[in-house]
This record gives structure tokens, C-alpha cells and sequence, in this order.
């Protein structure tokens, strides 16, 4: 009878250790940029704070999720970049707006996610490039030799480079 009891607590440890394992590694450790400075009133510049709070996410050995929750943000220029020692996860849920002045811009990327494996960009949010601020500073629609943008020519787009197993959902271009 011993044998018996012994036997079934043995095949017991394994199935527990890898329920454990599973719940362990199904959650991501959530980097809210609130945490980190941020606040969403429409004029605040989050940067730093999203730069520290992917820092910190990139460095997990866990899977992480930065989050920028529900509100309307100022980001200026910003490379967010790897790699990381884990999946990393972007949840956009607001409005990151460029600089309101387009001088303010001083290379061709508004937006890099750089040498990131494992990287996806999720949320109902809006990266909002100010492209309508940025065409009044412009006269190509009245004459053929017209001045350059005072901003890069692509700065209501994101840089992706050296990404590797990334995903990325409705992309929408104004």
C-alpha cells in the first residue's frame, strides 16, 4: 500500500509544477508610465517617462507590457530600443501627439522601436504625427519648387527596425 501512496504523490509534483510554471508565465509584469511621471492633460510630455518605464520593462526576464492608458500625451522624438531580455508589449490605449512645433524635430524618426525581438504593439490608440500642423508650414500644394518641411517628411510614421516576431493590428494612415 505504501508503494501506491508514494507513486501517486510523485506523479502529483510534476502536474503541480507545471500548473505552477504556466500561471507563472501567462501574465506579463505591467509598466504603466503614470508610475513613471506621465499624466495625460493633453500638454504634458511623457517621454522620459515612457524611456524609463521601457528601460525598466526591457531589462525584465519576464514578459512585459508597457502601458500609456486613456488620455492625450505630448511625446517628443524617441528611440525605444533593445534588446530586451523578454518579450515586450507597447499598449497604446491614448494619443501620443508629436511636437506642436515642428522645429522642435531634429532627425527623421518621430517614433523608433529598435533591435526589439519579441514586440508587440497593441491597444485602441492613436500615434497623432500633427500632419495637419505640418502642411500649413508647406506651399507644395500652390507651386512645384516649394520649401522642404520644417519636420521630417515622415514624422507621422513609426521606425521599425531589426524587429524580429513582432505584431502589429490596424494600422491607419490620415
Amino acid at each position: 500500500m505504501k508503494q501506491c501512496i508514494d507513486m501517486g504523490k510523485r506523479s502529483i509534483l510534476p502536474a503541480a509544477i507545471v500548473l505552477l510554471f504556466l500561471t507563472s508565465t501567462g501574465k506579463s509584469q505591467v509598466y504603466d508610465v503614470r508610475k513613471y511621471g506621465a499624466s495625460g492633460g493633453g500638454s504634458s510630455d511623457i517621454t522620459q517617462a515612457l524611456v524609463s518605464a521601457w528601460k525598466e520593462a526591457c531589462a525584465s526576464t519576464n514578459a512585459s507590457k508597457v502601458v500609456v492608458p486613456a488620455g492625450t500625451y505630448v511625446l517628443n522624438e524617441v528611440v525605444l530600443g533593445g534588446p530586451c531580455k523578454g518579450s515586450i508589449e507597447l499598449q497604446v490605449d491614448g494619443t501620443l501627439k508629436a511636437p506642436a512645433d515642428p522645429a522642435q524635430m531634429k532627425t527623421d524618426g518621430w517614433v523608433t522601436f529598435q533591435n526589439v525581438d519579441q514586440f508587440t504593439l497593441s491597444g485602441g490608440g492613436t500615434f497623432d504625427g500633427q500632419g495637419k500642423t505640418a502642411w500649413t508650414k508647406n506651399d507644395c500644394s500652390k507651386k512645384m519648387d516649394c520649401k522642404n518641411l520644417p519636420i521630417p517628411n515622415n514624422l507621422s510614421s513609426l521606425y521599425l527596425q531589426f524587429l524580429l516576431y513582432g505584431d502589429i493590428n490596424s494600422v491607419y494612415c490620415v
